[in-house]
């Protein structure tokens, strides 16, 4: 028997039970191209954590509101810093409303950016 003629192949969507109980539950996009560059793997554990935390948080934007409370869970206030930083330094996110979110008591907003990638053709 077989598929029927002009059928596509549809790629198996379901989550592994190893990846988590919920199909529907949100993921993290990361290629094979990003993790393996340079760059990428420069990155302490922490930073590469806290990318994936703030891109699981913001979904499909390309912008996300973050504070250090919101990665309590996963590191504390010093490394959450340390980490962002080195996220900014790299390439990989901007601080939008940096200096003005401190002093309005505004929610600090990252942009995810296109910076790394410009890094690691230079290492290349």
């Amino acid at each position: 028997m077989g598929r029927p003629k002009g059928a596509k192949n549809k790629p198996n969507s379901r989550f592994k039970a190893w990846e988590g109980e919920n199909p529907k539950d949100r993921h993290v996009r990361l290629t094979k191209h990003m993790m393996t560059t340079p760059v990428y793997m420069s990155l302490s554990s922490s930073s590469k954590a806290l990318y994936s935390y703030m891109k699981l948080w913001a979904g499909q934007n390309d912008t996300v509101i973050f504070s250090h409370t919101m990665a309590k869970d996963i590191m504390t206030k010093n490394t959450f810093f340390s980490a962002r930083n080195e996220l900014i330094e790299k390439g990989f996110i901007k601080y939008i409303n940096g200096h003005r979110a401190r002093y309005a008591r505004e929610a600090a907003e990252y942009e995810f950016s296109e910076g790394w990638y410009a890094r690691a053709n230079a290492m290349i």
